[in-house]
């Protein structure tokens, strides 16, 4: 219940504009992601960040490989858990994660989440990969002030710096610690597709 209404406040707030410092916001996405998820490393954190910046670009090789995709992992999930939140991502709040636990037990029909995570690939304006580099270094900088004890922190934050030069672009999983804790199944889509098209199902 605690989690439903951090955030419902903060899917509020992204839609009606909170007047703080981007500071302030990327501080704000930061609590949201350690309230919620309180084994989050940094490779998770940059993972929020980083699907806000770039989207669904990365995930969708084309919709056939997508859908075969979605429809293996709806298989092999064996535990439907109904106490499902609906995530904004980063401090932008482009997108939102849509648990597929919500497909899973019949809320969302598979191919609405389909239509919407596809089409969400060409809705958000592309950044260059130059200023997403900038951009998580400054996350870092904030990260690193606020003194939040998050394991494998140091190692993490060289690894991520070594790929971004290596693609500037590079995307990453879910840490595996991440994933063992937590298990998570999910789509991103974007803010006002996921308004138009998908919340009528929640509700």
């Amino acid at each position: 219940m605690k989690h439903q209404i951090l955030l419902s406040f903060f899917i509020f707030w992204a839609l009606t504009g909170c007047k703080n410092t981007v500071e302030d916001k990327i501080k704000q996405a930061v609590f949201a992601q350690i309230d919620i998820y309180p084994k989050s490393t940094l490779q998770d954190i940059y993972k929020n960040f980083y699907q806000d910046y770039f989207g669904t670009e990365h995930a969708i090789p084309n919709r056939k490989a997508v859908e075969d995709y979605l429809v293996r992992e709806l298989s092999e999930m064996h535990e439907v858990n109904y106490d499902t939140i609906i995530e904004t991502t980063g401090w932008r709040h482009n997108f939102v994660r849509i648990p597929l636990s919500l497909v899973k037990n019949g809320k969302i029909p598979a191919d609405e989440l389909l239509r919407a995570f596809v089409e969400s690939a060409s809705k958000i304006d592309k950044f260059t990969a130059g200023n997403w580099i900038k951009e998580w270094n400054e996350i870092v900088k904030i990260i690193e002030k606020m003194h939040l004890d998050i394991a494998n922190f140091d190692n993490d934050k060289a690894k991520i710096a070594e790929l971004l030069k290596q693609n500037p672009k590079a995307a990453l999983h879910h840490s595996q610690i991440f994933n063992n804790a937590y298990q998570p199944h999910y789509r991103i889509v974007e803010k006002t597709i996921y308004k138009s098209r998908l919340e009528k199902f929640i509700k």
